[in-house]
């Protein structure tokens, strides 16, 4: 069975396959050359689906996909209407990875499509008739770098980082700073600018940082700190960066302490805690068993993938 990757754009998804392809069979799935013409041409035709369909059927021609193989997409590219006739196209089964908040139109659309549905969100999984998937990290444990002789340094004071887009939460992290300051610690914050910004503060910033850059950010401080958007439940990708690199982190997702990496000197769920911030920032977790981390690598998510395929 060969696994293809449709949609996977942002580059910490990039990543994840090149790490697998070098052991498994995964590929991403190549649209032929003449692809974007025939979609724009079937647009100016005012749809016309039986060139669409036509089309799907042969960018599966062209990446050799067959019956036994597997479709694994996520919900960015089909939240625009975009692919549709791809995944309609592929001869073999056909999973969506929900990676973010949808609604349960969108999942209702999506499910004539797809063998199975699976999110990251255990709440949005119960609500909409999902199945749940662990969150992923792009690398196995083997494959994290180790801190260099600067990161490892030690720092008289602990350094506090943050970096996301606004999602209205601008206020809370900047409490969070201050509070952080107060007791002693270095910042830095990066709010990203978006449509929920009302006020800019010193911590806003124009645009994101690339993901290469997000991760010698996140190797070289000593704390993690991130507050979900409204309505998110499942991991992101702080916890795991915290239990890979070996950071401490701060969160409002009490859902940290369900995972079989937590440990109380690592993890602190704001607003759900017995001792002070201060104490939390002055202790040292152990590291993380690689045991504990395997559900969460690449390799983790392919082999779940590939038992429900092999059990359908």
């Amino acid at each position: 069975m060969t696994v293809y990757f449709l949609g996977w754009q942002a580059r910490y998804e990039q990543i994840m396959i090149e790490q697998l392809a070098q052991a498994h069979a995964v590929r991403v799935f190549q649209l032929p050359s003449y692809a974007r013409r025939v979609v724009r041409l079937a647009q100016v035709l005012g749809g016309a689906p039986g060139l669409l369909k036509w089309l799907g059927r042969r960018a599966s021609a062209a990446n050799r996909a067959t019956a036994s193989d597997l479709l694994v997409c996520n919900e960015g590219q089909l939240k625009r209407r975009r692919q549709l006739h791809l995944v309609l196209g592929f001869p073999g089964q056909r999973v969506l990875l929900v990676r973010d908040l949808v609604d349960a139109a969108f999942v209702e659309r999506m499910r004539p499509l797809f063998d199975r549905i699976y999110s990251y969100d255990p709440v949005q999984c119960e609500r909409l008739g999902m199945l749940h998937l662990e969150q992923f990290f792009p690398f196995d444990p083997v494959n994290t770098c180790q801190p260099t002789a600067e990161q490892g340094a030690v720092r008289h004071k602990p350094l506090c980082f943050f970096l996301g887009r606004d999602k209205g939460r601008a206020q809370r992290l900047q409490a969070l700073a201050q509070a952080l300051g107060g007791l002693g610690c270095d910042l830095d914050f990066q709010i990203v600018k978006d449509g929920t910004t009302q006020a800019p503060g010193s911590y806003h910033i124009d645009r994101l940082l690339s993901y290469e850059a997000n991760l010698a950010k996140a190797r070289a401080c000593d704390v993690l700190v991130e507050i979900n958007q409204a309505g998110q439940t499942g991991l992101t990708l702080r916890p795991l960066e915290a239990a890979f690199f070996d950071k401490q982190l701060i969160t409002d997702n009490w859902r940290v302490r369900d995972t079989a990496f937590y440990h109380p000197d690592r993890f602190y769920v704001l607003g759900d805690e017995q001792r002070d911030l201060q104490a939390f920032l002055a202790s040292k977790a152990p590291p993380v068993a690689p045991d504990a981390l395997r559900k969460h690598t690449p390799t983790g998510l392919l082999e779940r993938l590939l038992e429900d395929a092999v059990r359908r």
